[in-house]
């Protein structure tokens, strides 16, 4: 029997499309990258994906000596984040040119590089503030659980331990 679904019948998943949460600054680089991909202006989108990674470095106060080690410093402030988006940033968001050259990947290393940054974005832009509002959510139903049962006793489940 043949198959009758076809790829347009298939959605976008959310993380694909730069969410306005992201700061307007890496919503531009990301989509600038995805433009120079879909012309196959390779070297343009390899620098623009880059830079947004260098970018977002910048903008989330990341430190260290290297590339590798302020990547290391985002996935610590970020630990929800797989970590396999920060190996691919290190593997492919850094490539070493020789000088006078530009850095380019090949079509499917740039794909893989600006999806997996897309990824990373929509999970500290979006998941990130929505899973702390999920928590807050519920330590204030919690707060008021224990409120109403007049037992004075303070619950040991905390939705931010740290915090």
């Amino acid at each position: 029997m043949a198959d009758t679904h076809t790829t347009s019948s298939i959605s976008t998943p959310a993380f694909l499309s730069v969410d306005n949460r992201v700061p307007s600054v890496l919503r531009e680089l990301v989509q600038e990258a995805d433009g120079c991909q879909s012309m196959n202006f390779l070297t343009g989108g390899t620098v623009c994906a880059q830079r947004a990674i260098h970018t977002l470095l910048a903008v989330e106060g990341c430190e260290g000596s290297s590339y590798e080690a302020r990547l290391h410093s985002l996935s610590q402030k970020y630990p929800s984040v797989p970590q396999a988006l920060f190996a691919l940033c290190i593997r492919l968001g850094d490539t070493a040119t020789r000088a006078g050259e530009q850095p380019r990947l090949d079509p499917e290393r740039l794909n893989l590089l600006t999806v997996a940054l897309k990824i990373m974005l929509y999970e500290i832009y979006v998941l990130g503030p929505d899973r702390a509002d999920r928590l807050k959510y519920l330590q204030q139903l919690l707060e008021a659980s224990e409120a109403s049962s007049g037992s004075g006793r303070s619950s040991t489940v905390v939705a931010f331990p740290n915090g």
